[in-house]
Order: structure tokens, then C-alpha cells, then sequence
């Protein structure tokens, strides 16, 4: 079972790897270099491996937002309007609220998270109330949620109630430094953020596979009408699993938000929770394994830095190397399935 859980994943980035190499040389310049300076850009120093660690957060967030989901069986492409939706929601607390309140972080750090974790699980239960209720495929409803939170956004920071007091740009003022989210080894910018991801990350394995909600949470992903049969709830696991997922995504807006950039403003996701949906695949929907899947994307995006300074590489070649791992784990996923209607045609 363990080789099957590690081999797989390693067998699709070996052949991931292979053909972004074959992409490189014949893009004209040496894989061996490009790869060498891309592992020394991610992980060369402390300095490097702390922004790695960095890098990997949102993708952590939002794969395990994702994973739970598609355990459940059910197909959240939503990740990224959650995602905004709680960076919207602790922008708000952050600029509006926080000045109501003690300026303390024990107080407003704490009730920052929960109301983006809200606001995501919130968002979540759209889709699985049309789900629910109309049968509305949650494919279609998520993806068009994702633009109607992008929009949004850019209605509230762009000449909306949340744009900067100057109105120099489409962006919120600054969170009051009371909502910050500390880092951990200043001026380094590891923060607590990396902490409280992987604490969520080894929680949601205890949860998936030591509990009865999370036997239940399987049994409707493995079979929805064995489980129905069996007395499990189908409707109940959905809009539970629904909430679950959109709050992880809806936190990880928070914690970039309140770690890192400190200001909402347009584009603020650059994909992380298309991203996410390689991440939770490549690490079989596993939650530890999502830590691994984060991390390795984390390296692509501050490596390709290192290889566009020291081989001469566009950074565009990190989004063609994650398409391709995509491309690989779809590949696999798709060779799998069909195996396993074969031998259901053969029963």
C-alpha cells in the first residue's frame, strides 16, 4: 500500500521531469543546468528554502480544500473564488472592523481567520445548495462562482466601498498591524501561516481516517448509492464536505492576505486554486502527501526565478513543467479508469 501511495505520485513527476527536460533542450538550452539552478534557487539556503516554504502555503490551502472535496467525491473547481472570497472577508474585518476592536493580534488574528474561513465555507454552500436542491452540476455552478468572486473583488477595490482611501489604485488600504499574521524568523518572511497549514494538513488526516465522519466522507466518495444503502447521508456529507472545503480555501486567502501582501487588489490569486486541483491529484487526494505536492510546486515557482537569472529561461517554462505534471496525473488517472471499467465489463 505505501509503495502504491509514494510510487505513483514519483512515477509521474520522473516522467513529468523527462519531458520538461525534452521541453528545455529544445528550447535550446541544457536541462541539467536549468534543473540544478532551479533545486539551488528553491532550496540553496535557508534565505531560499524559508521563501519555498512561503511559496507553498496558498497551494497547500487550497489542495487540501480540493482533496477533501474530491474524496468526497465531489467535484469542487470553486477553490479559487473561495480562496478570494476569504481574502474579501478578512480584508474587510482587517480594514473596517479591526479599528472597533482591541488592537491586539490574540483578539483580531484569531476572529480574521474564522470570518475568512466563514465567508469561504459560505460561498461553498451556493454550489452544493443547487446541487442539492435543483441537481445542478457543481462543475458548472463552482466555475462560474470563481468568476463572480473575481468580479467581486474588482467591484469592491475598484472604485467600491473597500478601495484604498487615496484612490491611487485598484487596491484596499493596508490591515491594521494588529491583524498581521507574525512572522516567524523576521526578516525572513516564514510565517505563521506555514504553521497553522500543515497543523490543518495532519488534522484532516486524523479526521479522513480515524474518524466515522471521515469513513462516511470516503464511503460516499468510493460509492454514493453503496452508502446510501448502508444509512449514510448523502445530502448531510455534501453540504458538510462543501463548507469544509471553501473554508480551507477561504483561510488560505486569509493567511496570504494577512502574512504577505497585507492589501487586497486585483489579480490577487494568481491561479492557486487551479493550481490546487494538480496538487490534491498528484498527491492522491491525501493530505499529507498534499504537503509534499505544495511543496514541490512552491519550488517550481521560486526556482524558475533561479533559472530565468542563471540559465536565461522565461518563467513562462514554470507554467509549462506544472501543466505537464497535470497532463501526467490526468495521463494516469485516465489509463486507471479505463482498467477499471474494463474489469467491471468483464464481471
Amino acid at each position: 500500500m505505501l509503495k502504491r501511495t509514494i510510487g505513483i505520485p514519483a512515477l509521474i513527476l520522473i516522467s513529468a521531469f523527462v519531458t520538461n527536460g525534452i521541453i528545455i533542450l529544445v528550447c535550446g538550452y541544457n536541462p541539467l543546468e536549468a534543473y540544478t539552478a532551479a533545486v539551488g534557487g528553491a532550496f540553496g539556503n535557508g534565505r531560499k528554502l524559508g521563501e519555498t516554504l512561503v511559496k507553498s502555503t496558498p497551494f497547500l490551502m487550497a489542495g487540501l480544500s480540493v482533496a477533501i472535496a474530491f474524496r468526497c467525491g465531489i467535484w469542487n473547481i470553486g477553490a479559487e473564488g473561495q480562496f478570494l472570497m476569504g481574502a474579501l472577508a478578512a480584508t474587510w474585518f482587517g480594514t473596517k472592523l479591526a479599528a472597533l476592536l482591541p488592537a491586539t493580534p490574540w483578539i483580531a488574528v484569531p476572529l480574521c481567520l474564522c470570518l475568512a474561513a466563514l465567508a469561504g465555507g459560505t460561498w461553498a454552500l451556493i454550489p452544493a445548495l443547487l446541487k442539492v436542491t435543483r441537481g445542478v452540476n457543481e462543475v458548472i455552478s463552482t466555475i462560474m462562482l470563481n468568476y463572480v468572486a473575481i468580479y467581486l473583488v474588482s467591484l469592491m477595490v475598484d472604485g467600491g466601498p473597500l478601495q484604498e482611501a487615496s484612490q491611487r489604485g485598484p487596491q484596499s488600504d493596508r490591515l491594521a498591524e494588529w491583524v498581521f499574521l507574525p512572522r516567524l524568523f523576521p526578516p525572513h518572511r516564514i510565517h505563521l501561516g506555514i504553521v497553522i497549514a500543515i497543523i490543518l494538513a495532519i488534522i484532516l488526516t486524523f479526521v479522513l481516517f480515524r474518524t466515522t465522519f471521515g469513513y462516511q466522507l470516503r464511503a460516499v466518495g468510493e460509492g454514493a448509492a453503496a452508502a446510501e444503502a448502508a444509512g449514510i447521508s448523502i445530502v448531510q456529507n455534501m453540504l458538510r464536505v462543501f463548507f469544509i472545503s471553501g473554508a480551507l480555501a477561504g483561510l488560505g486567502g486569509a493567511i496570504e492576505l494577512m502574512a504577505l501582501t497585507r492589501r487586497l487588489f486585483l489579480n490577487f490569486s494568481p491561479g492557486y486554486g487551479y493550481t490546487a486541483i494538480a496538487v490534491a491529484l498528484l498527491a492522491k487526494l491525501h493530505p499529507l502527501l498534499t504537503m509534499a505536492a505544495a511543496l514541490l510546486f512552491g519550488a517550481l515557482t521560486t526556482g524558475s526565478y533561479a533559472m530565468q537569472r542563471g540559465v536565461g529561461i522565461s518563467d513562462k517554462v514554470t507554467l509549462v513543467m506544472q501543466a505537464t505534471i497535470l497532463l501526467s496525473v490526468i495521463g494516469y488517472s485516465s489509463m486507471k479508469f479505463m482498467r477499471h471499467n474494463e474489469s467491471l465489463s468483464k464481471t
